[in-house]
């Protein structure tokens, strides 16, 4: 087996013994290009919004401005299922006040219509965790509080949704 590496460099493998031989080759990398968003039984988006209730982009965010996060899962069909949602933090933004979510104590934040609750929330450095349990084909609404702290431009992960049982049944958002 001979392949080239994304190096430019030639990898050659061969079996040198008389008999067969199993091979398993694990690679990694980083595409070139950022991946479109997809998902086989889901689909997940990422929307932006001011603390007011206005959409906004987050490449048009100045240092200091707090976002509202949200995170909406659309199911293609019915039935039950152990959901994992994670979405990791482009390097500029941190998440602001995870109490004020956790508490409930949003009701500046009414315009929300938020229509999940998480089993368990995490509010990690560099991502936003929420395992949640769903049943139905009805779309289902998360949301957190960012921070722009540092100026600069990004790298925008791509946000997943993961079915824990059944993980051929997952989603992602582009990135950018």
């Amino acid at each position: 087996l001979e392949a080239a590496t994304a190096g430019g460099t030639v990898l050659a493998i061969a079996n040198g013994g008389a008999k067969p031989a199993k091979l398993t080759l694990t690679t990694t990398g980083i595409p070139e290009v950022p991946l479109d968003a997809a998902g086989n039984g889901y689909s997940i988006k990422r929307t932006w919004y001011t603390m007011e209730g206005a959409e906004v982009s987050p490449d048009q965010v100045r240092q200091g401005v707090r976002l509202v996060t949200v995170i909406e899962v659309n199911p293609f069909g019915g039935g039950e299922a152990r959901l994992m949602v994670n979405d990791p933090l482009p390097a500029g933004f941190e998440i602001d006040n995870p109490n004020l979510m956790a508490s409930g104590d949003v009701a500046a934040l009414d315009w929300l219509d938020l229509n999940a609750e998480p089993g368990h929330a995490e509010f990690r450095q560099d991502r936003f965790l929420a395992a949640v349990d769903w049943y139905g084909k009805d779309p289902f609404r998360l949301a957190y509080i960012v921070r722009a702290v540092s100026p600069g431009s990004f790298h925008l992960p791509a946000a997943s949704v993961e079915d824990m049982y059944r993980p051929d049944y997952r989603a992602w958002t582009g990135a950018g």
